[in-house]
Parts: C-alpha cells; structure tokens; sequence
C-alpha cells in the first residue's frame, strides 16, 4: 500500500479501518454493508478524486435566502433568528443545529442587532439551518449540492456584495446536524442581488417608473426605478425599521399600563390585524399598538415628501414586513400605491433572479 492510502487509512474512524479502499465487494461482507459503506466512505470526501466524482453525481439545488435583520426567510419557510449556543444536549432536537462540535438552538427569538452580518458566524450558522429546512420541504437527499441566491442593501451592495459572497462560500464542503439528520452539503454559485428591487423583480408590468419602499425590521430602503432599473443617485437607507416602532409601543404600553406588551404580539397584530394573546385591558391595549403603528405609516410617508416624491404622480410599491402596516394606516392611497405583503417577497425575488438572470 503505498504512502498516500496510509494516511487515508489513518484518517477512517475505527470501525472502518480494516475495510478494502477499492471498489468491488469487500471478502465476507453482506451486500448492503459493503454498498452503505461505499456511501459514507464518498460522502465523508476522504478520496479527492472520487470526492469531485461524487459531487457530480449528487442533486442539486438552488436556494433562496433572505437574512433579515429579526426572521430568515425562504420561499417555502419564514423562522426567527434566534440562536443561543448550548453546553448540553437538550431534551429535544427540535430546531437544534450541531456543528464542528458545538450545539446551537436556531429561530427561537430575534438575535440583537450587528453592525454587519459577516461580523461573526451567527448569519453563517443561520445559512446552515436555512439550508437544512429548505431541504427538508423539497428532497430526501441528504448530501447535496447547494448554489445560493442571497441579497444585501442596494445602497450597499458595491461595499458588501463580495464580503458577503465570501463569508457564505467560505467552505467548499460542511457537514452538520439538523434535528438530528446529518447533511453533507458542497456549495455552488453564491449570487448576491439587491434587496427590495429583488421583491418587485418580477412585479414590475405596466410601470416604467415606480419608487420602490422596503419597509424592514431595522432599516427602511427607498429606490427609485426606471425601465426597471435602480437609480442609484436616487436609494437611501434609514435606520427606520419597524423595530423603532415597536419599541416606541412597548415603552407607552409600559407608561400606560405597568406592563411591557411582548413583541411578538406586536408582530402578530403587525401580521394579522388582531391577537387573542391579551389577557386583559384589551382593547385599551390594541387601541395604543394601532396608534403607533399609524405613527410609524405617517413618518415613513413624511421621509417620501423629504425626498420630494409626489404620491399624485408617483407609482409606490411597499415591500416588507411593514408593507401591511401602510396598507392599514397610510394616509397616501390610490390606484398607484401597491403593497407586497409577502415577507418572502426579497427571498422568492432572488430565486426569481438567479434563475433568470447571468450574474
């Protein structure tokens, strides 16, 4: 055996040592064993030939993600950002992502705010979770091949579009837990598009000229299109989410009533108009979430007139986890403001780009 099939030797976990490298049926061994051992033995990439061999014969996808600043969003799933490193094994698997050694609960509250996303791995880890649930809806496989369609701010993309791009496709090849399922994933392509012109990529029709407004968790985006096409002299970003909002509620609530309201059930009226999570001083309580959210619409309106834009001669298009807030209590209305309600819309906007558009 020459030298080079020793180290891979040393390398295989005990239980294989001993066990032919070449190809065919081991002496003694049960079909089935030698087939699931030449499985593992080509997920695990400890051949690099036969690794690069195997990757072409493994599925492909392309993913979609959208990491915002309070939820991860896909085309098929939406969950919160949450993640909190763990010690011990939980009672439970449930959300629980395992990998190089540590164990991480992922989507159970909203992470605080970073100055960027590639600042440390949390976004990287979300990425990896991201993955897994998205595979989970599309395929039984559980070594795959991933490309990835992500997006940053317009007015940041010459700035983070690289970074970004870098930070995800970091490592070739990652094997984790997810729920307990083990995933070999070998990433592609990473395209990176622009957010909120990526919500309306594909709702364009009928307007040539249109201001698009993101309203976000953390910032609030506001590009102006023409023939489709971003005018970069004419994108801000503010940092004007809806979180500002929410913490203006909670701190009233608190005044009013000696009782912080939990933000998730500021999201839920946020989402669906109504919540049945409040015990007590309902209505006193909801009439104070509306009054801020109505606030929150008539100062996003108020930055439109800064940036002198005329909603009499205007096409608008809200997007974002806010766009509901403006269709409730936006004094501006006609035929010619639209409101994408969909919190996936940037997600499924990047999947409608990468598979559109050679980038």
């Amino acid at each position: 055996m020459n030298c080079f099939l020793w180290k891979v030797v040393a390398l295989l976990p005990p239980f294989t040592v001993g066990k032919r490298l070449c190809k065919g049926p081991a002496p003694g061994l049960p079909e089935k064993e030698v087939f699931m051992t030449e499985i593992m033995r080509k997920e695990s990439n400890l051949n690099t030939l036969e690794g690069r061999n195997f990757t072409e014969l493994i599925p492909e996808f392309l993913i979609a993600i959208d990491h915002g600043w309070s939820s991860i969003k896909t085309p098929s799933i939406i969950f919160e950002n949450g993640i909190t490193e763990l010690q011990t094994m939980p009672a439970t698997k449930d959300n629980l992502l395992e990998f190089r050694g540590r164990k991480y609960v992922i989507g159970q509250g909203r992470m605080g705010k970073q100055e960027t996303k590639t600042e440390n791995e949390n976004y990287y880890l979300l990425t990896l979770a991201a993955i897994a649930k998205e595979l989970r809806e599309r395929t039984e496989a559980k070594a795959v091949k991933v490309n990835l369609a992500v997006g940053v701010p317009l007015t940041l993309y010459g700035k983070e579009k690289k970074e970004f791009r870098n930070y995800l496709r970091s490592n070739e090849k990652v094997s984790f837990h997810y729920e307990g399922v083990r995933y070999v994933v070998h990433f592609g392509k990473v395209r990176v598009f622009a957010q909120c012109h990526a919500a309306i990529a594909n709702r364009m029709e009928g307007m040539d000229r249109l201001t698009a407004v993101d309203c976000g968790s953390w910032t609030l985006d506001i590009m102006s299109v023409v023939n489709k096409v971003p005018v970069l002299d004419e994108c801000h970003t503010y940092q004007q989410g809806l979180i500002t909002a929410i913490d203006r509620i909670q701190k009233e609530c608190i005044a009013k009533y000696g009782k912080e309201v939990p933000e998730y059930i500021i999201n839920e009226v946020i989402e669906t108009g109504d919540t049945n999570a409040i015990a007590k001083n309902k209505e006193s309580i909801m009439a104070t979430i509306n009054a801020g959210l109505k606030r929150y619409a008539l100062e996003v309106e108020a930055k439109l007139r800064e940036l002198k834009i005329d909603f009499d001669f205007t096409n608008v298009v809200y997007v974002g986890g806010g766009a509901g807030v403006m269709r409730r209590f936006g004094s501006c209305t006609g035929e010619n403001v639209r409101y994408v309600t969909d919190v996936r819309a940037n997600a499924l906007g990047y999947q409608y780009l990468a598979q559109n558009l050679e980038v």
